[in-house]
Formats: structure tokens, C-alpha cells, sequence
């Protein structure tokens, strides 16, 4: 072989091998504010944006939930994760979105059951818009968790939106966590 063709059949297979899918996708991430809607939005490209309601500040970051941490001026605690349903070990190809926030549920519900011996108690599924309310409540063993989650799913991506406060009701919480599902902005990347 010539130096020239083995030079162009790297090339070739090189930029063959690129154009296999991986399942990790690179992701871009920012977070804004907006005083004219009072609206942060929390983007995370390509998989799509999460809305929230008011003025929120970044936390902390958990880099095996991919949740990102948000504060509030009155120190209410909420989490965003926004993912591809693809890289939780519970999904199945060809799930739809419905299996994959059920799954999700059951995934999560089951690891605090068995941590803090939480109860974690389905509260509101909405099977047209493809999410789910629960709650993960525990005073065992030194906690003291009162926590709801929204776990919702579309197109592939899964979105969740977590709020732990007592300053709230729960007509409250559950509002803010369906406002926040409801304005969402899903990518096209991951279907």
C-alpha cells in the first residue's frame, strides 16, 4: 500500500468510527435569570432547559445525580437533573416515556427505602404529560427527610425537579414542581 492510501484509510475509518453513537453526550450547561418574567433558567444543551419560577441561585452540583443544587432568597433547597433516559441502568430500548418515569420511580423509591428505610408514597401520576409526583419521607435512624420529587420524561430526555422546605405547603411544592415540568424546554438529541 502507498503512504498516501494508508493515510486516506485512517481518515476514513477514523471518521467512520466517529459517527458511531456513544452514550455519553457531551453537554453544555448554563443558567440564567431573568427580571422582566422572574423566571432562572437552567439549560443543559442538547438535552433541553428546566423554567423555574422566581430568582434562584447555583449550588452545588452532584456529579452522580447530575442534579445541580439552587437556593432562593428565603433558602428553599431545589434540585434540577436534566438527562438522557439512556444512561440510568434501569432503561430498556424502545421504553416509552411513561415506562421510563415509572422504572425511574421505582429505581429511586427502592435505593431510600433500603438507605433510610424512607416511605415513598406515589402521589400524582399524569400518564398524558409523562411525569410523576412522590415523596420520600423518613424519621428513621436519625433522619428527618420530608422531600418531593417530579420525575418526567419526553423524547428521551428525563427531566427531575426535587424541593425539600418546610416554608411551603404542599399545595405549594407540588406547584412549583409542576410549573417548573410544564415550562420545560426538551432537546431533540437523545429519541
Amino acid at each position: 500500500m502507498t503512504r498516501t492510501f494508508r493515510l486516506f484509510l485512517i481518515f476514513v475509518l477514523s471518521n467512520l468510527a466517529s459517527c458511531v453513537p456513544s452514550k455519553h453526550i457531551t453537554t453544555i450547561e448554563s443558567c440564567t435569570y431573568d427580571d422582566k418574567t422572574n423566571q432562572t433558567t437552567y439549560n443543559v444543551l442538547p438535552f433541553g432547559a428546566a423554567v423555574m419560577p422566581g430568582k434562584w441561585t447555583k449550588t452545588t452540583f452532584n456529579k452522580v445525580s447530575y442534579q445541580q443544587h439552587f437556593k432562593n432568597a428565603d433558602t428553599i433547597s431545589v434540585s434540577v437533573a436534566i438527562n438522557q433516559a439512556s444512561n440510568y441502568p434501569f432503561y430498556k430500548p424502545n421504553m416509552s416515556s411513561n415506562e421510563v418515569v415509572k422504572a425511574m420511580y421505582y429505581w429511586d423509591a427502592e435505593y431510600w427505602a433500603k438507605q433510610i428505610g424512607a416511605s415513598t408514597p406515589l402521589l400524582k401520576q399524569d400518564t398524558l404529560n409523562h411525569f410523576l409526583i412522590w415523596q420520600i419521607l423518613s424519621d428513621k435512624n436519625g433522619y428527618d427527610v420530608n422531600n418531593y420529587y417530579l420525575f418526567g420524561c419526553e423524547n428521551g430526555i428525563v427531566f427531575t425537579v426535587f424541593i425539600a422546605t418546610e416554608k411551603w405547603n404542599l399545595t405549594q411544592k407540588i406547584s412549583f414542581l409542576q410549573t417548573v415540568y410544564s415550562n420545560k424546554k426538551v432537546g431533540n438529541c437523545c429519541k
